[in-house]
């Protein structure tokens, strides 16, 4: 059960502004989206294209391309350009979750935006793409998502910078 009350913040309403948006897309098909600012729902992302969409469309510096998973680790972990890296017990709405396994491309990487308090694998997300087979942005839970990635990936919990 997905708990609305109190998250109000900027993330989250552009993010679930956006649920039943697109279809699951790759290569050249994660950017058919259309503007960022007036996304065409019939377009299609992928899972970091939607991250990046819904921290652009909250006002965050994103830089012009959408993000990959790799990368966005790797800027989590040290650079902090889009994102700071965050300790689980510190995890509310509107950050972001990243795993990776190797190099993180296609079905070695996913990313969703934290929709509820922190709670293990019951973690609420909002994502494109997922473990489900939904091929639109939807609701899901951590665990029922990413279980298959998180038994052998890197699991980061990121904080987008203002």
């Amino acid at each position: 059960m997905f708990d609305d009350s109190g998250y109000h913040n900027r993330v989250i309403k552009n993010a679930r502004k956006l649920l039943g948006y697109f279809t699951y897309g790759t290569g050249a098909y994660r950017t058919n989206f259309g503007s960022w600012r007036h996304p065409n729902k019939n377009g299609s992302t992928d899972c970091s294209g939607f991250v990046w969409i819904v921290m652009k469309r909250a006002g965050y510096r994103v830089g012009n391309a959408p993000f990959f998973t790799l990368p966005m680790e790797r800027d989590a972990k040290s650079t902090h350009g889009y994102l700071k890296k965050i300790s689980a017990k510190n995890i509310r709405p509107g950050d972001i979750v990243i795993v990776n396994t190797g190099n993180g491309v296609g079905q070695n990487g996913h990313a969703a935006i934290v929709d509820g308090k922190y709670d293990g694998w019951d973690t609420q997300i909002i994502e494109e793409g997922g473990n489900l087979g939904v091929d639109d942005v939807h609701r899901s839970s951590l665990g029922s998502s990413l279980s298959d990635k998180l038994a052998k990936g890197r699991i980061t919990y990121a904080r987008p910078v203002k």
